[in-house]
């Protein structure tokens, strides 16, 4: 019996321990972590709308997710106080799992969309992330259907992906369509 209280007390010690370390682990790296993802996405939206010199965030306005399709970080971009266009980040269930801005101009088109997150098979659905694929969003004009073997080809062997992406998308569009229309923004060629 005072072997198992030793036992007891002893892994109990371990534990504390252990928990701590994780805890100043934690404390230590989350600013990094932290820091980098949003590096990473300043870059992302940098990369959708080069013009643009600044990025304010959308707080209002945004659905918080429409059909499963969750809805994350929306920003309007701007050349000076002029808006250039709207970016908003979606995230759902593809094949897995995807993360996707979506960056919509002022003239009514889809820029272009960037993956953040893609965790689809390996040399199928994350072809998406590659040419043909994604370059068939690029300058689209948001009245467009976005149905997948109409206006946007599936890639081969990655339907289920090709198919939510491109879904995914059209929602991403639409929110951005109705935010514009609500906010006074213009946006020829919306169609909604």
């Amino acid at each position: 019996m005072k072997q198992m209280m030793k036992l007891s007390v002893t892994l109990a010690l371990y534990t504390v321990v252990a928990c701590l370390a994780l805890a100043a682990v934690n404390m230590l790296t989350s600013p990094r972590i932290l820091a980098a993802k949003e590096a990473k996405t300043k870059l992302a939206l940098q990369a959708i709308f080069p013009d643009a010199d600044s990025f304010r965030p959308i707080t209002e306005g945004m659905p918080k997710s429409v059909d499963k399709v969750a809805f994350g970080d929306a920003f309007l971009a701007l050349n000076g106080d002029k808006p250039a266009g709207i970016i908003i980040t979606v995230s759902g269930h593809t094949y897995d799992q995807a993360t996707i801005l979506t960056g919509i101009d002022m003239e009514g088109k889809l820029r272009m969309i960037q993956f953040l997150v893609l965790t689809d098979s390996p040399g199928i659905g994350t072809k998406a992330k590659d040419e043909p694929f994604i370059g068939q969003f690029r300058n689209k004009p948001i009245s467009d259907a976005f149905a997948l073997g109409s206006d946007v080809q599936a890639i081969a062997g990655a339907t289920i992906t090709s198919t939510a992406v491109t879904r995914m998308v059209k929602i991403a569009v639409d929110a951005a369509s109705s935010y514009m229309s609500s906010q006074g923004l213009s946006s020829s060629g919306s169609g909604n």
